[in-house]
């Protein structure tokens, strides 16, 4: 029974739409038509409704599109410059570094045959150029400059104490000369200069008074406070002295010098310039404690001694290595110590080697090659 009425209902469609089934095809595009009017004025109805007034967005967000609004914060005439996309920061430009160059996309085989017809793709790696990777760019010649080269502010480390002495002495004569003229403050930071061999005989022949702790000079004090803060630039090290004369100067001087009292802005500027000509450095920890020329001496000739271990503190005990379940090692027990101490150690050496393996390490062999030769590292 109820097969009837849905029957009904589909013959009824063509009735209504068109007098027969047997319609030219003319009928069947007023069907589509009449049917896209309807539903474009069904939803013109229905966003009417929705909205008071005119409706936001396209009618159809389907097929219509908005195109995305410009949110940028810039004035215009920053957003439509024709080089910002390819702005170059000015330091950049202005570098005397040989930088490296943009990476480009390689052009195509089709691209080049267009221009070339005679090009033809290598088969094999003889007669390529081989383009080194951006990792060993700085390496190689010509991208840095003699200004770029680095240059220590110390020489090479002094040993010899007569020698270590001498300039021990000029470097307290120097300080207080700048104390005297009142340009420490200003100077105690300052590279100051090395100076010729003739300027260090000029600051060694100007005398140290001392008296209860406090330092006078004798001499031509004003030359050294004006070579010192001369802004003539020279070579950073000063000139070697040798030992034996070194020797020879030293057993001149009263020993009395020494035992000058210095005050924190002396013990800095004293350290920072013998530092500059002997290349030996006066630590911090130990710096603190010095209060006269004769410690700064003792602390710059004398090495600091290594303290002994703790395993070898507890040897020198036996109350730990004495008891069976303990052990103490000098040092940090790992993988290979344990298969030594069980007797592993020997077979897993002989299977590594066998196999052409690393015994130990990775033999430059690290993970993500792959990864690397893609970044253009390798």
């Amino acid at each position: 029974m109820p097969r009837i009425p849905r029957v009904r209902g589909l013959l009824s469609l063509p009735v209504r739409i068109a007098p027969s089934c047997t319609a030219n095809r003319p009928a069947f595009a007023a069907l589509s038509t009449s049917a896209r009017v309807q539903s474009t004025k069904k939803t013109e109805w229905i966003r009417g409704k929705l909205w008071k007034g005119e409706a936001p967005g396209p009618e159809d967000p389907y097929t219509q599109r908005m195109e995305p609004e410009d949110t940028s914060n810039l004035p215009e005439e920053v957003r439509h410059h024709p080089r910002r996309a390819e702005a170059v920061p000015r330091p950049v430009e202005q570098s005397r570094l040989v930088l490296p160059p943009r990476r480009t996309e390689a052009v195509t085989e089709k691209e080049l045959q267009s221009v070339d017809p005679s090009y033809a793709p290598a088969t094999g790696l003889e007669g390529l150029d081989e383009i080194e990777p951006i990792k060993t760019w700085w390496e190689r010649p010509g991208h840095w400059g003699e200004e770029s080269e680095f240059r220590g502010f110390a020489p090479k480390k002094i040993e010899d104490k007569a020698v270590i002495e001498l300039y021990l002495r000029r470097a307290v004569i120097e300080t207080l000369a700048l104390q005297e003229a009142g340009l420490l403050n200003e100077w105690v930071a300052r590279k100051w200069r090395a100076g010729e061999r003739a300027e260090l005989d000029q600051t060694l022949a100007v005398d140290i008074v001392v008296q209860d702790g406090k330092a006078t000079l004798k001499g031509d004090v004003e030359a050294i406070t004006g070579r010192l803060t001369s802004e003539v630039e020279e070579p950073n090290q000063a000139e070697d002295v040798s030992a034996e004369e070194a020797k020879e100067i030293v057993k001149t001087w009263d020993a009395l010098w020494k035992e000058v009292a210095l005050n924190e802005h002396l013990k800095f500027a004293i350290r920072k310039r013998v530092y500059q000509l002997t290349g030996r450095l006066i630590p911090d920890a130990k710096l603190g404690a010095a209060s006269t020329a004769q410690h700064l001496l003792t602390l710059t000739v004398s090495p600091a001694k290594r303290g002994k271990k703790l395993a070898e503190i507890l040897e020198m005990k036996g109350d730990l290595p004495a008891l069976p379940n303990v052990k103490v090692h000098a040092r940090k027990v790992g993988p290979i110590d344990k298969e030594i101490a069980v007797g592993r150690w020997k077979v897993i050496e002989e299977e590594l080697t066998k196999r052409g393996l690393p015994v130990t390490g990775t033999a430059g062999l690290g993970k993500n090659k792959e990864r690397d030769w893609l970044s253009g590292k390798i």
